[in-house]
């Protein structure tokens, strides 16, 4: 067996023990596009009031502070049927106030997901019961993680920029998004 029949058998092996061990990265949703294709009626249909969204590459581009025209108005629509706070690991505080002027939403930033740190700040603001929010983010090992914990339904989407992000991001990516694949 030469080396790469090696790496391809080993690194099968070590997906099938880490899908075992891992099946509270399973959302309760999953999108196969960015965030505008979710859909209001799903969220409703699951009993959600109140959304927890991921900031970058979920409803912006990293460290832009830009809404694109179809967030904005996926955005518009949400925030008409749903109470809705930003939780982000981002803890730069000029962006973070940026973001907030863009979005008219609570922005917690520096909130170490999938850890409790920002999130006890976010239910504080939504005052709903863990079971009638939903998280909604781009990353496996961190929003779903963090609504899994809680008790929160989760909403997995891709990343607004995935295709332009460096390589090594792109497989970790494609890596988070193996464990969850049905």
């Amino acid at each position: 067996m030469n080396y790469n029949q090696l790496s391809i058998n080993l690194s099968k092996e070590l997906e099938y023990k880490l899908k075992q061990m891992v099946p509270f990265l399973k959302p309760t949703l999953i999108y196969e596009d960015d965030v505008t294709k979710v859909h209001l009626e799903d969220l409703k249909q699951l009993g959600v009031e109140g959304l927890i969204l991921d900031l970058d590459n979920t409803i912006m581009a990293p460290k832009s502070a830009r809404l694109d025209p179809p967030v904005k108005s996926w955005l518009d629509i949400m925030k008409k049927n749903f109470k809705i706070v930003v939780l982000t690991n981002n803890k730069r505080a000029f962006y973070l106030e940026a973001v907030r002027q863009v979005l008219d939403l609570p922005v917690i930033g520096f909130a170490k997901k999938p850890w409790s740190f920002g999130i006890h700040e976010a239910l504080d603001i939504l005052k709903l019961s863990n079971d009638k929010i939903a998280v909604i983010g781009d990353r496996p090992l961190t929003d779903t993680w963090l609504g899994q914990r809680f008790g929160f339904k989760t909403v997995l989407v891709k990343a607004l920029t995935a295709d332009i992000e460096p390589r090594w991001k792109y497989f970790l990516r494609k890596l988070e998004w193996s464990f969850i694949k049905r």
